[in-house]
């Protein structure tokens, strides 16, 4: 055959591929271009299931949590490369997004074990965890239960210990929802918009066929498993706030949008305040910092991060 017409013909095939499956073709496209960044994808097997992640770049051991919804690359994506550069980046899928899951009952405490394992399986000394939103919890939680591994901590975007439910009622209200997981776990389209524009996603405008197929890849097979996991976080919160309201052994920093209507700005200088820890406000962020104002988290990261410790 031809050369340019097989060229010709594998284009026609991926342009019929984006046009019928634009969520699947985008996030191989991807996970494509980050292995062109040098980032491997691998697999941590855990009891009853396993830990996907993304790993690449080389120093300072540095693991990105994402918060609920989506997965590790449509997360981080673009600011990976930059952080790769001096450090030795992980990105895991957190359990039942992306490509990781297990048996068992879905919560935040399953969710540090299984990056507790991949902490203790991939990073030889210490590592910076940056927790983004839900992401925040989790990392909150290693940093209590690995203070000798955990370098430094960042928080982003995610309430933590600060969080009270007077902060959840105004949330529900400006969401016009009854309950944390109707929000975060949408079961149609329209639920999906509503959502996409509380984070400030570029998605809240997209045409209805691209949120259908948003919803089909990153939520229809995982309804109940998000649900229990949003349930058990807001059940829980109280447990979870006195446990994680622990003092901190490693320096803490708080990074926040100042348009965020997910939590607003408030609740992230309430945090700063609690943890005593510095506040870096990213200008017309929104609650998805990474994915609109990428270029001016990775360089808040990347400040932060090479920031020496207290006392050095």
């Amino acid at each position: 055959m031809n050369p340019m017409l097989t060229i010709l013909l594998a284009l026609l095939a991926g342009l019929i591929l984006f046009c019928v499956f634009p969520s699947a073709s985008g996030h191989w496209l991807l996970r494509g271009s980050l292995r062109l960044m040098g980032f491997r994808s691998r697999r941590l097997a855990l009891p009853g299931g396993e830990l996907a992640y993304l790993e690449g770049g080389s120093g300072p051991s540095l693991l990105l949590i994402h918060g609920f919804g989506g997965d590790g690359p449509t997360s981080w994506g673009r600011v990976m490369s930059a952080l790769a550069k001096g450090h030795h980046v992980l990105v895991p899928d957190l359990l039942w997004f992306g490509r990781s899951h297990v048996a068992g009952e879905p919560g935040l405490l399953a969710q540090a074990d299984a990056l507790q394992a991949l902490i203790l399986a991939r990073v030889p000394d210490t590592v910076q965890l940056v927790g983004l939103s839900y992401g925040g919890f989790v990392a909150l939680e290693l940093a209590r239960r690995m203070p000798e591994k955990v370098a430094r901590l960042v928080i982003m975007a995610s309430p933590g210990m600060a969080y009270t439910p007077d902060d959840q009622q105004e949330l529900l209200a400006r969401a016009q929802v009854q309950s944390a997981e109707q929000l975060f776990v949408p079961n149609d389209v329209q639920a999906l918009a509503r959502m996409m524009a509380l984070v400030g996603s570029p998605l809240a405008n997209a045409p209805q066929f691209l949120l259908r197929d948003v919803w089909q890849f990153y939520y229809r097979d995982r309804v109940p498993q998000l649900r229990a996991l949003m349930q058990e976080l807001a059940t829980g919160q109280q447990a979870h706030v006195e446990r994680l309201s622990q003092p901190l052994a490693m320096p803490v920093a708080v990074i926040w949008g100042s348009q965020d209507e997910i939590f607003p700005l408030h609740i992230g200088q309430r945090l700063a305040s609690l943890l005593d820890a510095p506040l870096v406000t990213i200008d017309g962020g929104t609650h998805v910092l990474p994915v609109v104002s990428a270029g001016q988290t990775a360089a808040a990261l990347q400040d932060i991060l090479q920031a020496a410790a207290p006392g050095t």
